[in-house]
């Protein structure tokens, strides 16, 4: 099944994780990426863009990268707002991983001279 013709309920079922190795360092996971696309749900309709960021440090699971994409992949074609993106991701990352820590940003692109941010979770963690 294509990636983006999953419906909301189901979008996160394409998440899939693994055992995180076994350590006492709070090693912190980073990914990033800039292929986050969902579409306008207001007037104007177009596409959004997004960078999007997750950080965190595990606990027992570890996010598997290639459901990660397809996970981002799957809201290309869904009128989304970033917010309801950023709140959906959250729920579905702090569930699907239980980390001892999570922190997920999304920027939109600038759009009318504006940009916007929107964090979740422990900002110890944010890069910046």
């Amino acid at each position: 099944m294509c990636a983006e013709s999953l419906t909301d309920d189901r979008r996160e079922d394409v998440l899939d994780g693994f055992e995180a190795p076994e350590s006492d360092a709070n090693q912190v996971y980073t990914f990033n990426s800039s292929e986050l696309t969902a579409l306008c749900p207001f007037d104007f309709g177009g596409p959004d863009y997004y960078e999007f960021t997750l950080r965190y440090i595990p606990d027992k699971m570890c996010v598997e990268s290639k459901s990660l994409k397809q996970y981002l992949e799957s809201f290309r074609d869904v009128e989304i707002t970033g917010e309801e993106i950023g709140a959906e991701m959250y729920d579905a990352f702090d569930q699907l991983l239980d980390p001892k820590s999570i922190y997920l940003r999304l920027e939109q692109a600038r759009r009318g001279g504006i940009e916007e941010t929107v964090e979740y979770g422990d900002r110890s963690l944010s890069p910046n």
